[in-house]
């Protein structure tokens, strides 16, 4: 197959199709536990050593490489190579020899130990089983084919990239939003799309990059990774909440249905070390700490949020109804692709935690997390709402009777995530009332008529 390279990044991303063309270098491999050697063959030095600080590589071609992949020079190095396995793998196989189970092996496992299929179950296929000839051949030239694509690919990005650049230096400004030729921010801002795009596809046949992606070794920072955390959780999790918020009435309960941004996950420090499912009835000396929170975003620019903690199930005897209680505001939470948890510190608490303490025969109560984007990026503040003139702040955070749309609309707020759990009185929860100085709850019971005359009215 002959040699594809394209004329943005010559030199060095496409220097892994002459790696390859180098020969292979042969690694022995000791295993610790049964005393098993072999020898496993290892591609030359690919494109992570080339770029290794210890080489000397000209700078402006580790901009040109970084600015094309869309991160910074020194994030180049960890980046999981088109022909290198990661370091996890080959430490994994000198440690464990060829013991390795097939749901933790790679393409390039296979291809170098010659393993058989991990389709194959029974024992007697396994051994004989004869690795095809050729099979070394189709998969050096099935490499060659995928970096030349992600060459291309590149190219286009930088163009693309280029004109982003020129229409900003134009008219003096640093953002696209801040274009103000309409004409030219939409060409600039469908441009940047592309861009996301191009980035994405250039490494989504990446086979280390799918292997990183299913051992947990994700880097947001790439733009493929986000897409594959996106679109696993799209197709799992998410659907998962959906089902739970719509069938238990959280929406529309609490808010209108919406649709799910980021991926909101909590759990309760010293009890429960697992996220917990949306909908769990958790005890009420287990939610009697403030939860821990997981926001993963799938954008590459960190974000402020507001968290909202509610119970829309506390009894109002007055107008013979349910009236919600508010339990915790966090505001002023920032949050990157790469730091999804919530450090609290860092945040700014409105209103303190109030631990669930469900009333003795009130039923489960259901307890709503809100995730809100801030607009603007910019703190909480109360905005002047058209129409309606100043609110006071004061009002929006009273627990009592909380009303989360008057405060959404406040705010200019966005919803773009949600969970919760539920609790129920229990052994514990008289306990919490005391702890927490809540004072002796109700106790509701159904009223029974002893007489006719009590029919009558």
């Amino acid at each position: 197959m002959p040699r594809i390279i394209g004329p943005g990044i010559s030199g060095v991303v496409t220097a892994s199709r002459d790696v390859l063309k180098a020969g292979m270098r042969r690694v022995s491999a000791s295993a610790s536990s049964n005393s098993l050697s072999t020898n496993i063959e290892w591609p030359s030095p690919s494109f992570a050593d080339s770029i290794d600080p210890k080489n000397s590589v000209p700078d402006e071609d580790l901009k040109r490489i970084a600015r094309a992949m869309g991160c910074a020079v020194e994030d180049l190095t960890a980046y999981p190579n088109l022909h290198n396995p990661s370091q996890h793998s080959k430490q994994y196989i000198t440690a464990k020899g060829l013991t390795i189970p097939a749901y933790r092996r790679t393409p390039f496992m296979d291809w170098r130990v010659k393993m058989p299929p991990a389709t194959l179950k029974s024992r007697k296929s396994k051994l004989a089983y004869r690795h095809p000839i050729g099979l070394d051949q189709a998969f050096k030239e099935a490499l060659g084919v995928i970096e030349g694509d992600r060459q291309q690919k590149y190219d286009k990005v930088l163009k693309m990239q280029d004109r982003i650049d020129t229409i900003l230096q134009h008219y003096n400004v640093s953002r696209i939003d801040q274009i103000p030729d309409q004409k030219a921010r939409g060409e600039a801002y469908l441009a940047s799309i592309d861009i996301e795009k191009l980035r994405i596809t250039a490494e989504i046949n990446n086979p280390e990059v799918i292997h990183q992606f299913n051992s947990g070794n994700s880097d947001m920072k790439f733009p493929v990774y986000r897409h594959l955390a996106r679109q696993k959780w799209e197709q799992d999790d998410r659907l998962l909440l959906m089902d739970r918020l719509e069938s238990m009435k959280v929406i529309p309960d609490t808010l209108a249905t919406f649709y799910p941004h980021v991926d909101l996950k909590i759990r309760f420090p010293g009890t429960t070390s697992h996220w917990i499912d949306p909908g769990r009835i958790m005890s009420t000396g287990v939610t009697a700490q403030a939860p821990e929170f997981s926001i993963q975003i799938f954008e590459d620019k960190p974000k402020l949020y507001t968290i909202v903690i509610l119970d829309p199930d506390t009894p109002d005897l007055e107008n013979d109804s349910y009236k919600h209680t508010l339990h915790y505001i966090l505001a002023d939470v920032k949050i990157t692709g790469n730091e999804p948890l919530v450090d609290k510190s860092l945040a700014r608490e409105l209103v303190p935690y109030l631990p669930p303490h469900p009333e003795k025969n009130s039923g489960f109560h259901r307890y709503v997390v809100w995730v809100f984007e801030q607009p603007g990026g910019e703190r909480l503040a109360v905005q002047q709402r058209k129409g309606k003139g100043q609110i006071d702040i004061d009002s929006l955070l009273e627990r009592d009777g909380f009303d989360i749309r008057l405060f959404r609309s406040a705010h200019g707020l966005k919803a773009v995530g949600a969970h919760f759990w539920r609790n129920g009185y229990d052994s514990k929860t008289d306990g919490v009332r005391e702890k927490f100085g809540l004072g002796p709850g109700n106790v509701y019971t159904h009223k029974r008529f002893q007489h006719y005359e009590d029919y009558r009215g």
